[in-house]
């Protein structure tokens, strides 16, 4: 055999290899999710796999809808989370939108997405590693709606919403 054939057939095993790895990591996503939280679903349309669906946040009726698309890189890679609607979300007393915010740390957002619709800054790149799920990822994205939804109510940024939460949770640990 030639160099040339066993390097392409060691490139092209170790793919396959990847590619049966992401497609386990993918099945325990989906065996977690099912499990947590159901609402959302696993989907393949256009070559994107993407979990999707709704959550109420402190709302009686499904509210918000969120998307977290896998990219072939995942886990490695990190997802990114939409808020896919309502694809524009008000500020307080409607003073602008978290639309225009773009990629800011006081409304933990990242660079919009599709549509324009809001990007969840869920984890910071520099410490997402493999070990994190996607399950992980939606507790962040449904804390954002709530600290959202906190927002239009006290007028106070994200973060600072973000901060009173968790202390709140760290405090009614202590008890």
């Amino acid at each position: 055999m030639s160099e040339k054939f066993l390097s392409i057939y060691k490139k092209s095993k170790r793919g396959l290899m990847m590619k049966e790895l992401w497609q386990v990591r993918l099945r325990f996503e989906k065996a977690i999710m099912d499990s947590q939280l159901p609402q959302f679903q696993l989907f393949h349309k256009a070559g994107t796999w993407f979990f999707q669906g709704w959550e109420k946040g402190m709302r009686k009726e499904p509210a918000y809808q969120l998307k977290l698309i896998i990219s072939e890189h995942y886990p490695d890679k990190m997802p990114e989370l939409y808020i896919t609607y309502p694809t524009v979300l008000p500020k307080y007393k409607n003073y602008g939108t978290i639309n225009e915010e773009s990629s800011s740390h006081q409304f933990h957002t990242c660079q919009n997405g599709p549509d324009g619709c809001v990007q969840i800054c869920h984890f910071k790149s520099t410490i997402w590693d493999a070990s994190k799920t996607c399950v992980g990822v939606f507790i962040k994205g449904i804390l954002w709606l709530l600290s959202y939804e906190l927002h239009l109510i006290n007028g106070k940024s994200i973060n600072d919403n973000l901060l009173y939460i968790k202390r709140r949770q760290e405090n009614a640990n202590r008890t």
